[in-house]
């Protein structure tokens, strides 16, 4: 309010608008120097508050274009030709030492192996029964990707990345306990339940001039769930 005393007489109804604009304006005027905000300042500042979502529009394609890639190709793991395939504590794997009808968790027998640096190589090595083995369905080109009744197959689920590792052996089925998707092992791991839309990839398998299970390649196809830059032709 203006700072003097000043008296007026009393009146019925309301001030005349011409007083009544006067003492908004006053009021305005003094709130914004109290506060050391001035009107044009702050003006200024709501049109650039308001323009920055389109400032940020307009400069998002062009900063995307200069990040880099990370440097992990999507498509390849840590396997490759003549690598083992170990279990957690890092022992190699020959036939006879898994029993028919289980299964075992290994990994690319190389440093850091068995870890999260490698976190998109672990697999599923599986000692199918002979009678079960006879029925499996095998996909062109894998003729000779498994060695005898054992095959090996990605341990991650092709849904959503989560680690399919419950096997029913008496239905031949790999299940995935996050989102309940489920892999018919005689169809080679083909989605028979569930939201995945893919097979697990099959890792070739062969032994070593020792004895041991290796990888006779990389998988050929990526693993993991279907994103749009993972070319896939393993449906």
């Amino acid at each position: 309010m203006p700072e003097e005393v000043a008296v007026q007489d009393r009146h019925d109804g309301a001030s005349p608008d011409d007083e009544r604009r006067l003492t908004g304006a006053t009021l305005l005027q003094q709130t914004f120097d109290d506060t050391g905000i001035k009107r044009r300042p702050m003006l200024k500042a709501a049109i650039a508050i308001g323009a920055a979502p389109l400032g940020l529009a307009i400069a998002a394609p062009l900063v995307g274009a200069l990040i880099t890639n990370p440097g992990k190709d999507p498509i390849t793991t840590a396997w490759k030709e003549g690598i083992r395939l170990v279990r957690d504590d890092g022992t190699p794997i020959q036939p006879g030492d898994m029993h028919t009808g289980s299964i075992e968790t290994v990994f690319p027998g190389i440093p850091d192996g068995n870890t999260n640096k490698y976190a998109d190589s672990p697999t599923l090595l599986i000692h199918m029964r002979p009678e079960d083995a006879a029925k499996v369905k095998v996909q062109p080109g894998y003729e000779t990707a498994h060695y005898g009744d054992y095959f090996a197959y990605s341990k991650i689920c092709t849904h959503a990345g989560c680690p399919a590792s419950l096997y029913e052996q008496q239905t031949q089925r790999l299940l995935c306990p996050c989102h309940q998707s489920q892999f018919d092992l005689l169809e080679s791991c083909k989605p028979v339940f569930g939201p995945a839309s893919r097979r697990l990839p099959q890792l070739p398998i062969k032994l070593d001039s020792a004895g041991y299970f290796v990888a006779q390649s990389d998988y050929r196809v990526p693993i993991g769930p279907a994103l749009w830059e993972h070319p896939d032709n393993d449906k």
